[in-house]
């Protein structure tokens, strides 16, 4: 075990409890944390109380320092004054405590982080860690501790919960209980001035009391090391997570087509995504899944069947396993005739099997034992409406006795729909082994999450991004003299050499002062051409009427050079033009886009989609955060629309996939290079039948802003 490990488990299960700021008065913290202690912990001995006002507290003898305590102490639990506590946390620390829960307020939270950062390094003096501030405690049900102002103990399980939120967290603790949800352990982990979720996944990641880890969290602060840890310990057991704050981010300071697409919330989706973490919608869902997770087997295949005694029931499960993916299988032959024995002539053997409103125990008893024999069902959902010929209790014991004789282990989720009876039945299969829900598509979203989490399980997936070979040295050159120059995007033809520099193919480019010029690189380079501005104060050249396609003589060139430096003038007055680009009009391929824009939370956001002049309105795209493998890659492509025009439509040669994922590959990998690279933007980047162009694809467009500097800077 870890040195941290060790921490934390002092922290959650200690077998001696300091509580700095025990109150005699029932009304406060500091009484409930210590007759909390008292009346879940089977031994007394070890709860020390600290008040230097008081002798005896709840029968035990008070001290006035934890110093004073004749013992080792694991956990000191703080309840004082914010004022008071960093000499508290002093006197822990000599005493030579490792885990420290501080409850008390009136830190971060409220602005005082100067007072914050100081408990941390009073704490790393002594080698302790701090869980909170501004925290409701913990409650452990391996040692039955509860180290908190929870008003009960939760119900003993194999679920943890870390909750971002201390009210949610209090408010749970009995909640679950009613629901008959089991946890290990209830962290609130509060202000996160030291330990944090990362922590507490990976040690959960290998607590033997714990099968499933939930979160309620907020935010992250180092995004890249919680997707690390979070990848490690989802192949281990499941984690689940209730994320809030969906909301579209606006901002005027984010100048690429990619930034703009990226909303606040798609860097917390494909990370969960990529590290195996399921993401529920609510609480409701949360502890659902967590459940089935806590009480199933994996799945073996993707073969589910439905049973049910009711048509509309049925629809609705269905409508569900397609937004689930839950694959309905078509019912053999041979097993149709084992389950018409169980139903009446107008049932029906279709998947959902429907034993119609007739069904008696026995008929589900024997329709599901044969379902859970045969190997080609992999899973099985049962839903009960109930009937005034059954009793809700008499079709669960029919379940019950049916998973019980049958030797193999299949996931197996039940809804039973209805009043009272229904609700005790659901309670008495839940005891049994059996995730009990009340609607339809619990039923079956539960089985999805299960399915999902085999999928995950089964990807290999190892980081490719090393394997590329790229001309980092030439890239960084072009960086670091802009840089230099104190401006934030680089020039078009900049832009260009650093992606030829990771190996991206882009149009060549010829960058004149005069019309003369611009006639004769025309004349070279070949006709139809096209004709850019070149500035670094112009991003988007579009917006100011800076690119002209399509010229086709020399007349045309010196009209269109005019035009552009016209155009900006007039649209962009402040702009610094350093020419113009002379380049080759290239045939129309198929317009993507490939972008990256850099998260604050997770680093490198990588984007591919559809591309053109329309990306931001049609959306077409998908997100990962680096680092990338081609899995990743494929999967991207894959989401979006633009994958068809990839594949061919219409009797349209396909594309060069892999070579569409190379480049996907090869701008993470010059993300994950340059730290100093905010966004990048190809786009279009066309692609060509297989055949139809050298090389199969291209970026016709490149843009690349840097972090910003104090220079200002314009579109």
């Amino acid at each position: 075990m870890s040195e941290q490990s060790e921490v934390i488990t002092k922290l959650l299960r200690p077998d001696s409890i300091a509580v700095i700021g025990a109150a005699r008065e029932p009304n406060k913290i500091g009484h409930a944390i210590v007759k909390n202690l008292l009346r879940f912990s089977p031994s007394r001995e070890k709860v020390f109380p600290i008040n230097p006002n008081a002798d005896e507290i709840l029968g035990l003898k008070c001290y006035k320092s934890i110093k004073d305590v004749p013992h080792n102490v694991d956990l000191a639990v703080i309840a004082v004054p914010a004022k008071a506590v960093p000499q508290v946390l002093r006197e822990c620390v000599e005493k030579g405590v490792k885990a420290i829960a501080i409850i008390s307020a009136g830190f971060k939270e409220i602005g005082n982080v100067k007072e914050e950062l100081e408990l941390v390094e009073i704490a790393r003096k002594g080698s302790a860690r701090i869980l909170g501030p501004n925290i409701i405690g913990v409650a452990d049900t391996v040692k039955k501790v509860n180290a908190s102002f929870i008003q009960q103990l939760p119900k003993e399980g194999n679920i943890a919960f870390i909750s971002q939120s201390g009210a949610l967290a209090i408010g749970l603790a009995g909640w679950t209980s009613l629901k008959q949800i089991g946890l290990s352990d209830l962290v609130s982990m509060g202000n996160k001035a030291d330990l944090n979720e990362v922590d507490f996944i990976e040690y959960f990641g290998d607590d033997e009391y714990t099968k499933v880890i939930t979160l309620y969290l907020e935010g992250v602060e180092d995004g890249r090391k919680f997707l690390e840890v979070s990848k490690k310990v989802s192949k281990k057991k499941p984690i689940i997570v209730l994320k809030p704050g969906k909301s579209e981010r606006t901002s005027q300071a984010i100048r690429s087509h990619t930034g703009s697409l990226a909303g606040s919330d798609i860097a917390y989706e494909v990370a969960f995504k990529q590290a195996g973490i399921i993401r529920a919608p609510t609480i409701i869902e949360l502890f659902d899944w967590a459940v089935a997770f806590n009480l199933l087997p994996l799945p073996r295949g993707e073969n589910s069947v439905i049973l049910t005694n009711g048509g509309g029931a049925g629809v609705m499960a269905t409508d569900a396993a397609e937004e689930f993916k839950v694959k309905l299988m078509d019912i053999p032959n041979d097993l149709a005739e084992k389950l018409r024995k169980f139903m009446p002539p107008f049932g029906s053997v279709y998947n959902p099997v429907d034993l119609t409103g007739m069904a008696s125990p026995s008929d589900y008893e024997g329709a599901l034992k044969t379902l859970l024999e045969d190997d080609r069902v992999n899973n099985v959902i049962i839903l009960y409406c109930h009937t005034a010929q059954t009793d809700p209790a008499d079709v669960a014991n029919a379940i019950i006795r049916a998973k019980s004789s049958v030797g193999k282990e299949k996931p197996i989720t039940v809804c039973f729909i209805g009043g009272k009876e229904c609700e005790d039945a659901m309670r008495m299969l839940i005891s049994n082994g059996i995730p009990a829900y009340d609607t339809p598509e619990k039923a079956v979203s539960a089985i999805g999450q299960l399915l999902k989490y085999r999928r995950f399980l089964e990807k290999n997936k190892e980081e490719d991004m090393k394997e590329i070979k790229v001309d980092k040295s030439r890239a960084e050159k072009i960086i670091k003299a802009a840089i230099e120059e104190k401006r934030n995007i680089l020039l078009p033809s900049e832009a260009a050499e650093v992606a030829k520099s990771y190996g991206i193919p882009v149009v060549d480019k010829v960058r004149v002062n005069t019309v003369e010029d611009a006639v004769k690189a025309a004349n070279s380079v070949g006709y139809p051409v096209v004709l850019e501005v070149e500035s670094p104060n112009i991003l988007h050249k579009v917006d100011v009427g800076g690119i002209i396609l399509n010229i086709k003589s020399q007349d045309e060139v010196r009209q269109a050079y005019e035009k552009i430096m016209k155009n900006v003038k007039e649209k962009a007055p402040n702009a610094e033009i350093r020419g113009i680009i002379v380049r080759k009009m290239v045939p129309q391929g198929r317009e993507t886009a490939i972008g990256m824009h850099r998260d604050p939370t997770f680093g490198p956001l990588i984007m591919f989609g559809s591309g053109g002049t329309l990306i931001e309105l049609y959306k077409d795209v998908a997100f990962r955060v680096t680092p990338l493998t081609k899995e990743d890659a494929e999967e991207m492509i894959n989401e979006t629309k633009a994958s068809k025009l990839i594949e061919g439509i219409r009797g349209e040669k396909p594309s060069d996939k892999e070579k569409v994922k190379e480049i996907i590959i090869r701008i993470a990998k010059l993300a994950e290079d340059f730290p100093e690279i905010e966004d990048v933007d190809i786009n279009p980047l066309f692609v060509y039948g297989v055949g139809d162009y050298n090389p199969p694809v291209l970026a016709a467009d490149v843009k690349v802003v840097l972090k910003a500097l104090n220079a200002s800077q314009s579109h």
